[in-house]
Order: structure tokens, then sequence, then C-alpha cells
């Protein structure tokens, strides 16, 4: 059995729009996303996704960002180049994670050499789903989401980003896949557990892994460098409280989501959690590069992250979000404020046959 090792990283950036360089066209290949002007809106300055087919209006964050009032030349010239800000940022967290966590793509301990069949939830970008195709070129992958963001150069072994809502029906999906990936959809999903059963069901049984990661926005601070009255508090609580209202919540609670993965059908659910600095202020080096790039991520999505949650569910002002806003970012700017955050994950398996589920649940 194989753990994920390290990977050069050098070109992560080069994913996250449909530029690549010579050198990589021989293993790309041409996907064009089907992202249309009547599957988005504008508002708050970026663009979100719009109901149609696909009910993504559910999805509190923007999917694109234009700077300034760039509305007329922005709805003739949507292509993959308009969404580069947005997707640069969510990029930039992609990076974080890796070096959060030592530069694994995973941590299941999957036969890294067999032909596993893979799927991706929610896979945005597509980044995380390109580079485990690239390192593992033996492996089916293929990512899910409802909107259709992903470059249009993918690699040969990859299959192409499929559109489907994972809160709707599973049936054109296929069953028996080895792992299923999840991260940062907290805030997305209304009922886990009606997620957690379609994916146990979907798994191969006795073998399939699901791996979740999660980002805890609470922010921590164990030497009191941080005031209890910070803009960082009051942004993490009035975002909490927002999605909350929303009934599609941000918060982590291992132990709610440990009951909800059991409610499912999973057991042997492995916990772990690694501590997140909000800047590069840890002793520890790789702590002080995750906190580099968790910063970077951070200070170019805030406003990303709290204008339609804070603006419509909480009632506040563009100009009073964009100020809280600003405040902490000067905050997570400063080294001595000692704060962090965590990084919930959890691993589990398939241990059950998908008819004994079955049973159960009709029972």
């Amino acid at each position: 059995m194989l753990n994920d090792e390290s990977r050069n990283s050098s070109s992560f950036f080069a994913m996250s729009d449909s530029e690549t360089n010579s050198d990589c066209h021989n293993h790309l290949i041409p996907h064009k996303a089907p992202l249309k002007l009547r599957d988005v809106y504008f508002s708050h300055g970026r663009w979100y996704g719009k109901n149609g087919d696909i009910e993504r209006e559910k999805y509190k964050f923007p999917i694109d960002e234009v700077r300034g009032n760039q509305l007329g030349y922005a709805a003739m010239k949507l292509t993959s180049s308009t969404c580069k800000e947005e997707k640069t940022r969510l990029d930039i967290f992609h990076k974080f994670f890796l070096v959060a966590r030592n530069n694994n793509l995973f941590s299941a301990p999957l036969d890294a050499e067999s032909p596993l069949r893979v799927l991706d939830i929610g896979t945005g970008t597509g980044i995380w789903a390109i580079e485990l195709s690239e390192k593992y070129p033996q492996m089916h992958v293929q990512g899910l989401d409802i909107n259709m963001i992903q470059p249009e150069m993918i690699p040969r072994t990859m299959e192409p980003p499929k559109l489907h809502d994972v809160e709707g029906s599973w049936d054109t999906l296929s069953l028996d896949w080895d792992f299923i990936h999840v991260r940062t959809l907290f805030g997305s999903i209304q009922c886990w557990t009606t997620l957690y059963k379609k994916i146990f069901m979907h798994l191969k049984p006795d073998t399939g892994f699901v791996e979740q990661a999660e980002i805890d926005w609470a922010p921590q601070c164990n030497d009191n460098s941080l005031p209890p009255n910070s803009a960082l508090h009051q942004w993490a609580s009035r975002l909490l409280g927002a999605m909350d209202l929303y009934g599609r919540p941000m918060r982590v609670h291992p132990g709610q989501t440990r009951r909800w993965l059991a409610l499912a059908g999973f057991t042997d659910i492995n916990e772990t959690v690694v501590r997140v600095c909000y800047s590069p202020w840890s002793e520890d080096e790789n702590a002080k590069e995750a906190g580099r790039w968790f910063n970077a991520g951070l200070s170019e999505g805030l406003m990303a992250l709290s204008l339609s949650a804070m603006v419509t569910i909480l009632g506040m002002s563009e100009e009073e979000v964009e100020v809280l806003c600003d405040k902490v970012r000067q905050e997570i700017c400063t080294l001595s404020y000692h704060a962090y955050c965590r990084i919930e994950k959890a691993r589990t398996f398939s241990c059950y046959p998908r008819f004994k589920l079955w049973f159960e649940h009709v029972t």
C-alpha cells in the first residue's frame, strides 16, 4: 500500500487557466467547459451561478471575479480568462492544502500503482483531479461540479469534468469507485447524511475509501495575542452565523460528522486535525510555509467568502463588509497575532456490502 508522496508543485498555477507551456501539450487534450451566460448572474462585483437546469444559486460564493463595473464588457467576453482571478484564489488554497498536508494529494492507504477509479466531488477548478491524473496516469479520475469553471486543457488520462448536482439524483453516476474525494464543501451542502449515504452506495463495497478535508474557520489563539474583540473573530462569527441561518453550515463539528458518517454505514472513521496559522508566524518551517499560502488565499478571498452571505442573509451593506474584510486583512498580516485555525480531515471506507445498507434503510 502506498500513500501519496511529495510532488513538484512548480506547475501549481499552470493548471489554473487555459494557458499551458508547450512542453505540456503532449499529454493534454482540449476540454470545452459548457459555461454559458445563462448559467451566471452578476452581483456585488462578482459572477455567481444562476439557476437553470441545475440549481446553482444555492451556492453562496462566486465562481468569477470581475474588477470594477465591467458588466457590459464581461457579458460579451465571458471566457476562461474572465474567471482567472477567482480561479487563482481557489488554486492558491489548493497549494495551501498541499503544504499543510506535507504535499500529499491524499492520505488514504490506496494502492497508487493500480488503475483506481477516483471521483472528486465539488471539483471547482479541477486542480486536485488534474494533479492526481498527472501524477498517477493509470488512475481513472473524474470531477463533478455544478459550475463548469475548469481549464480548457486536461490530462489525456482524465475524464472530462461532469456537470452534476451532488444533492440531486446520482442515478447517472456509475458505481464501485475506489476513492471519493471531498474538500471544502461545508457551506455548500444542506443534508450531509443524505450525501454520505450516496457516497457509501457508490463506493466499491469493503474496499472503497472516502476522504474529506474541511477548514474550521473559527480562529484560535493560545497566547492571547489576538484581541478577543478582533475583526477576525467578528468576521468568522458573522460568516458562520450567516451560513447557519442559510441552512448550509460551514461550522466543523467532528462529533457530528462522525455520526453522519456512521448513519450512512461507514465505520473505522479516522480523523486528523492540522493546525494552520493565519500568517507565517510559526517557528516551524512547514507551518510557516503553509501560513504564507493560507494568508495569501484568505487575503484574496475574504470578500468572495463574505459578500453574498453577509449582505443577503445578515443585511449588511457592501461597504460594511468591505470595511470588516479590510480590518481582517490587516490583522492576519500582523505577525504578532499568533492566530490559527484547523483543518479537520476524516477518512473512512465502506466496510459493509451494499445490500446490507439497503436492507437496513428499507426496514
